[in-house]
């Protein structure tokens, strides 16, 4: 038995003497791409609060308690976060078996066996033997060319890819749900304000009715009073259906079923402010801070790392086997005969002609990092025009707040002077009608803008991504 590891021993002194021949790594070595970025963005970058949150995490700026636990519940159970989860997982799996295969294979046989023979040359002889084995067969293919080593890159760069992805699951998520938060106050102070409209309508109205029973208004302004009260009531019903709607998405957004959070999100609160923003940067600071971004360059990682793995499959590829058996008969019946075997092989599998199908392998292989290339940059271009839209429209949202709060104030004026003639007599109904409904879009459009203000802060503080320690602290880089 000793004799047959000794006789083995070769095999493994071959396996460690190829793997250090294993020093000619084929395909090209990844570079990142340079590119030319401008220094600065095209709109000035606004002051949006004096505070700046050092560690990129503004949406817990906030004091609004009932987002705060939305968002806590939403990181915790949001079902594309969990998904991205298990695909790290899928893909962390998927490397450890690409190691894993390109390693020594080894496999183990066992065999017994127990026979009774009967000899008739003496009755009632019976001869007993027994039979014992065991085999290990080995197998390895070592690294010549580097092939294995790029299949191992490309696999960590897929791995590195999903963890990537899933920061930017979370980076948007968080985005979501305060999106969809702010909407939700956004349309309650709609709603609130609708129903103060309506409130001094109906008020309108009690003074039209009140002037026509005393003949100093005209059945015909009572009927446009009432007919204003009713087109403002038709319109409540649509707001309370959009405040359901919203009340519903944010509970499947947290991964929860709809209704869950009715009861906290149907009592009315402001709109929710946050006392820090994160650091707009500059263009070039995108690089490290959106984990999209870093993922798209991890795709290009793994496609250039598979054009080695198939200007590998060219050359001829060498695979080692051996095998040791060590079996034991007899027993029961005579002497216990041992036998110890092994036996060591190589093979050479090199392929004369397939008919350009592994160029054209090759040739696919670098389209498709051709490809990924392409797609890294197109979304370095979409995240620089996010931010910058972002800022437009902050700014542009801004400004139609400022002018809107004038507006509505000289609206009020407006409404107040012409029921005061209209009860003195100087002015009829129409003034008054028309001054109260251009009053209610008025306010109407100022709840939307100071909504949309709030989006398009949302909008800015998700393109500029999260901070470069929170990324690279997450991914372990």
């Amino acid at each position: 038995m000793v004799q047959g590891i000794g006789r083995f021993a070769p095999f493994m002194a071959m396996c460690a003497t190829m793997s250090l021949m294993a020093c000619q790594t084929v395909g090209p070595e990844y570079t990142a791409p340079q590119f030319d970025l401008v220094s600065a963005y095209s709109p000035e970058i606004p002051m949006i609060s004096p505070n700046i949150a050092g560690d990129g995490r503004w949406w817990q700026s906030s004091n609004d308690p009932v987002l705060q636990k939305l968002l806590q519940d939403g990181l915790a159970n949001n079902l594309d976060l969990q998904i991205a989860a298990s695909r790290i997982a899928e893909a962390r799996a998927i490397a450890r078996g690409v190691v894993g295969g390109n390693g020594v294979q080894a496999d183990i046989q066992g065999n017994t066996g127990v026979e009774r023979r009967w000899s008739t040359r003496e009755a009632g002889n019976y001869v007993n033997s027994a039979e014992y084995g065991a085999a290990l067969d080995l197998e390895w293919t070592p690294d010549l060319w580097g092939g294995q080593l790029r299949e191992e890159q490309g696999a960590q760069a897929d791995l590195m890819e999903q963890i990537y992805l899933r920061e930017d699951v979370y980076r948007t998520v968080i985005a979501d749900i305060v999106r969809n938060y702010i909407e939700l106050r956004g349309t309650q102070q709609r709603q609130a304000l609708l129903q103060d409209s309506l409130d001094l309508q109906r008020q309108t109205s009690d003074i039209v009715q009140l002037r026509a029973q005393s003949g100093l208004a005209s059945e015909l302004d009572l009927s446009r009073a009432r007919a204003e009260v009713a087109d403002i009531e038709a319109t409540l019903p649509l707001l309370q259906t959009g405040i359901d709607r919203s009340v519903n998405a944010l509970a499947v957004l947290i991964g929860a079923q709809p209704g869950t959070y009715r009861d906290e999100l149907l009592q009315p609160a402001p709109l929710p402010l946050f006392d820090a923003a994160p650091a707009i940067g500059l263009p070039a600071d995108l690089l490290r801070r959106r984990p999209d971004l870093r993922a798209a360059e991890l795709a290009l990682i793994s496609a250039t790392a598979e054009i080695g793995v198939q200007t590998a499959e060219l050359y001829p590829q060498l695979s080692l086997n051996g095998s040791l058996s060590m079996a034991a008969s007899g027993f029961g019946s005579g002497p216990i005969i041992r036998t110890a075997l092994a036996a060591i092989g190589a093979v050479i599998d090199a392929n004369l002609y397939d008919g350009g199908q592994r160029r054209a392998n090759i040739e696919v292989a670098e389209q498709r990092a051709q490809q990924a290339f392409y797609a890294y940059r197109q979304t370095l271009l979409n995240a620089i025009e996010e931010v910058e839209s972002a800022i437009f429209g902050y700014v542009g949202a801004v400004g139609q707040r400022d002018s809107l709060i004038t507006a509505v104030s000289y609206h009020r004026q407006a409404f107040d002077q012409s029921r005061v003639r209209y009860v003195q007599g100087l002015s009829n109904f129409l003034d008054v009608l028309d001054a109260q409904r251009t009053l209610t879009r008025s306010q109407q459009d100022l709840a939307d803008a100071e909504t949309s203000l709030e989006l398009e802060t949302i909008n800015l503080y998700e393109a500029v991504g999260l901070s470069v320690d929170d990324v690279e602290q997450a991914t372990g880089t």
